[in-house]
């Protein structure tokens, strides 16, 4: 570390460092907190998802044995994501994604020419398909949500336990570097009027002598 410029104009240099540093300090600090309710917020969000997505998928077992039916190739087109809309929400000042909509493909066959149980395994199919896109979104979100986190926390630290500590103790070394000039300046200017004060003393007396 270099060594501290013990002058005045060192001193008011870092005393408005360090007021603009505690003054950024309760943002960073504040984003911090959000941040990590947005990232718990996020968690939650992806169990609920994950557990909605094992529900898609044990209502699809009983219909298992239908995907070899040869009437099943009718269904390819539905399965087929035609649009994915995400948008873009900013949170803590940082854009993170969420699934807007998701539309299938349509089926080219007159519904008169399949299966009765078609249109409900292709509802059922569509369903898991969503959320297991809307899953992999919000997981996406949160390792977003969690990388700026990371870097806020980051930040954090460095003005709680580095720079602004950092800072006092400088000030605090230059401080006590002037007040010993101004004691010495004083003791100094004492020991000169002191030796002023015998000199006339001296003087006064050898006056009175002769």
């Amino acid at each position: 570390m270099a060594a501290v410029k013990c002058t005045k104009n060192e001193m008011h240099r870092l005393q408005k460092k360090l007021v603009q540093l505690k003054k950024y300090l309760p943002t960073l600090q504040l984003k911090k907190m959000l941040l990590q309710a947005e990232v718990n917020k996020a968690k939650a969000e992806i169990e609920h998802k994950k557990q909605r997505y094992k529900e898609d998928l044990l209502t699809l077992e009983p219909s298992m044995k239908l995907l070899s039916d040869p009437s099943i190739t009718l269904l390819k087109d539905q399965l087929l994501i035609e649009k994915k809309v995400v948008i873009y929400e900013n949170i803590a000042g940082i854009e993170v994604p969420s699934l807007k909509s998701l539309t299938f493909k349509q089926s080219s066959q007159p519904i008169q020419y399949k299966p009765f149980w078609h249109i409900d395994l292709t509802k059922q199919v569509q369903s898991a398909k969503n959320r297991a896109i809307a899953l992999e979104i919000s997981e996406e979100k949160k390792r977003i949500l969690e990388e700026e986190l990371r870097g806020v926390s980051i930040r954090v630290n460095l003005f709680e336990k580095r720079l602004i500590p950092d800072i006092e103790r400088e000030i605090g070394v230059i401080k006590i570097f002037l007040g010993d000039q101004v004691l010495a300046a004083v003791a100094l200017s004492k020991l000169a009027k002191e030796k002023i004060e015998k000199k006339k003393s001296k003087e006064s007396e050898a006056k009175s002598a002769s």
